[in-house]
């Protein structure tokens, strides 16, 4: 019986095509809308997010609070917190001081840094030539250093450096170290080097090593470090360091341990950009309530062009559900098609203005069954009234329509 209904309703979609066409176009324009908003909201999300990784979104700072505590750390209370947090990259004090690097005559202002493996592993380096540092640099504080593009190419003349010497000097002491990799450039390495006409050059070298040449006394001097993560196992390294750093530097209870991370900073993020997705969605959906208007009003003339083919079947003994039901059977079979037509639209433009924009293009399948659905529910919606008005129409009034 129901089949029945489908392809009367489907008759009459072909005989007026014209006019079911444009019926369906503001379905397919609000659905080809809202869904590509919705699919460029979720590439941005996940853009911005890959973006704040990069710059340190997975880490996270732990300090001493220095009104309550004198203590600092050392290597072995380092090494001690590393091994007892699971699912991290490792650990790094991240020292930083000014220095200078000598090539033969020449002297260039540098930016050193003492730092551990784990800050390679971050994903925020990447090793042009050679390696980062590796675990034994940092135990047996080997002379080493990694350099930047920049820095390789303006010290030595070109770019793979690897094996050569270079000189740091610090607060009047000069060790020699030798380069075992350059790393690509980032835009705080462009900045330095281009810095009026005294440019400064990065340079990483294992945290112990900077300790030996700067004479600083780690336990005086070192009240912080940086934990190294995946923003996966980020709550799970947040709910484990304080209690791990309080055991290891036997400060329990007294509330002398400060941890920051980036992920507040990423909740605020999220939260922006889901209220921005939101807002322009919901603009969008407005074309949507257009749309269901326009098969409202469509609905209702093809009632009206009807009304004789309506009075003829119910003098025929056709049910007034019958009628209800052919009626609601058109108005879903346009907005499901205009649905399934914005759907495909909609894919394709979302795919092509996040391949312009170079965002992540992400389709999230329950996405498109809600589009679906909604597109139906438009029809069944603005699709009752005219049908009410069809099924409800006396036969021999109909029949006297002209």
């Amino acid at each position: 019986m129901y089949l029945e209904y489908v392809k009367s309703a489907i008759s009459s979609i072909k005989s007026n095509k014209g006019r079911s066409f444009l019926t369906m176009l503001g379905i397919i324009i609000g659905i080809a809308a809202v869904l590509t908003v919705l699919i460029i909201g979720d590439g941005m999300k996940a853009t911005v997010n890959g973006e704040m990784d990069s710059i340190g979104a997975t880490t996270i700072s732990v300090t001493l609070d220095d009104t309550k505590t004198d203590k600092g750390f050392t290597k072995d209370q380092l090494d001690l917190i590393e091994n007892n947090i699971s699912d991290i990259d490792g650990v790094s004090p991240g020292l930083q001081y000014g220095g200078q690097l000598v090539m033969g005559d020449k002297t260039f202002d540098a930016i050193v840094n003492g730092e551990t493996p784990a800050s390679g592993m971050s994903g925020q380096v990447e090793m042009i030539h050679g390696r980062f540092l590796i675990k034994s640099d940092v135990d047996e504080a080997k002379k080493v250093v990694v350099l930047s593009q920049t820095a390789a190419t303006k010290l030595f003349g070109y770019e793979d450096v690897v094996g050569n010497f270079l000189e740091v000097s610090a607060y009047g002491a000069t060790d020699e170290y030798v380069v075992v990799g350059v790393r690509k450039d980032n835009t705080l390495d462009t900045a330095y080097a281009s810095f009026f006409d005294e440019p400064s050059f990065i340079v990483t070298m294992p945290y112990t090593s900077m300790l030996d040449l700067y004479m600083i006394d780690m336990e005086s001097n070192v009240h912080g470090f940086t934990i190294y993560t995946d923003s996966e196992y980020k709550d799970q390294v947040l709910s484990k360091t304080r209690s791990v750093v309080e055991n290891v530097m036997g400060l329990r209870g007294e509330n002398a341990v400060k941890i920051s991370s980036g992920y507040g900073f990423d909740e605020t993020t999220n939260t922006i950009l889901n209220i921005i997705t939101t807002v322009v969605a919901v603009i969008a959906a407005i074309s949507l309530l257009v749309g269901g208007i326009g098969v409202m009003n469509i609905m209702t003339v093809s009632v009206t062009e009807r009304t004789r083919e309506i009075g003829i079947r119910k003098s025929l003994g056709a049910r007034t559900s019958s009628i209800l039901t052919q009626f609601l059977a058109e108005a879903s079979i346009l907005t499901f098609t205009g649905g399934l037509i914005g759907l495909l639209l909609g894919l394709a433009i979302s795919y092509l203005i996040c391949k312009i924009i170079d965002f992540a293009f992400i389709v999230n399948p329950v996405l498109v069954v809600i589009v679906v659905l909604i597109s139906t529910a438009i029809g069944l919606f603005f699709g009752i009234y005219p049908a009410k008005r069809a099924a409800a129409l006396d036969p021999i009034e109909a029949l006297r329509t002209e």
